[in-house]
């Protein structure tokens, strides 16, 4: 499977993030609790797609099989560092400075594994990969000892 670079992931984040502050705008307990619950199961929504990956052509793989379905309990466990930045945001002041330290850690971390996996991919064995990785058509030695030679 292909991971998905950070740019990609970056524009997949702005609009869910586009999503998210049109959400917050609903009527003050309502807008936080529509909010917080898109955030925490955004990836287990349109087969392992936010709104924003289903759109740039992502989703959500598990490290350990990648051709299982994500559930909600992995997009749960998944975003709960991105639900805390949420809420540190909330906090005047002291919130203002840590929710987007909170969320410069988590892209260091994907950018610094090989997988791209943050913090929260670590908590839940998950990575984000191209939608389309799963049909790929797999090259190589493999897929060139099944062809034979008249389709050569």
């Amino acid at each position: 499977m292909q991971k998905a670079d950070i740019t990609t992931r970056a524009v997949a984040g702005f609009i869910d993030l586009l999503l998210v502050i049109g959400m917050a705008r609903l009527p003050d307990v309502l807008g936080f609790l529509v909010v917080i619950g898109y955030i925490l199961v955004r990836d287990g929504l349109f087969a392992q797609q936010s709104v924003g990956k289903k759109v740039i052509g992502l989703r959500v793989a598990l490290t350990d099989d990648p051709g299982k379905t994500v559930s909600f309990r992995e997009s749960i466990i998944r975003n709960v560092p991105l639900a805390v930045a949420y809420l540190l945001f909330l906090v005047p002041y002291a919130g203002w400075l840590l929710a987007p330290l909170a969320l410069t850690v988590e892209a260091l971390t994907a950018m610094g594994d090989e997988r791209g996996m943050r913090i929260g991919d670590l908590l839940a064995r998950t990575y984000t990969v191209q939608a389309n990785a799963a049909a790929a058509v797999p090259e190589g030695p493999a897929a060139d000892a099944g062809m034979s030679d008249t389709t050569r």
